[in-house]
């Protein structure tokens, strides 16, 4: 499944209008939502690049983004830059409202932050307790264990969810 070390062929892999990234493997699947991490994101943030699939199994390797057409390689960056950034939610101090829009004062692993939860879409569960939120600018908070959060912050949580 893992093309390493070889160029990738611009008709297996796409991005789709939201920076979605997709492949199509050898054998005919199509992989969509895949996921770029760069393997050394301090030194060679361009090279070295795998795309993992939602079981964060590797379905292909990019040696340099450069062997892309720029518009792949612009989506795959915004997509690497996204996932880069993800704050641990440890608390909702309070809530502006139920309904989206809303303003939430959080603590994160990073201190106090607020947020604009936009839609119900933009919180999703994860496996084994966890959720996923993602703010109106697009930045992930993680919520490692909803179990784990406090009371008041669990029911709104778990109130979208």
């Amino acid at each position: 499944m893992t093309l390493s070390h070889n160029k990738i062929k611009q008709g297996n892999l796409w991005a789709e209008p939201d920076c979605n990234i997709c492949a199509s493997l050898a054998d005919g699947t199509v992989v969509k939502n895949l996921t770029p991490m760069s393997l050394f994101p301090l030194s060679e943030d361009n090279k070295n690049i795998v795309l993992l699939d939602a079981k964060q199994q590797e379905v292909f390797y990019i040696d340099d983004l450069q062997q892309l057409e720029p518009a792949l390689a612009n989506n795959i960056q915004v997509a690497l830059l996204r996932n880069r950034f993800i704050l641990k939610l440890l608390k909702i101090h309070k809530v502006s409202s139920l309904r989206t829009p809303a303003e939430w004062k959080v603590l994160t692993d990073r201190g106090e932050s607020s947020l604009v939860f936009s839609s119900e879409e933009a919180i999703r569960r994860l496996p084994e307790d966890g959720a996923l939120i993602q703010d109106s600018q697009g930045i992930r908070y993680l919520v490692p264990k909803i179990s784990s959060l406090d009371s008041s912050s669990r029911k709104v949580i778990e109130y979208y969810i």
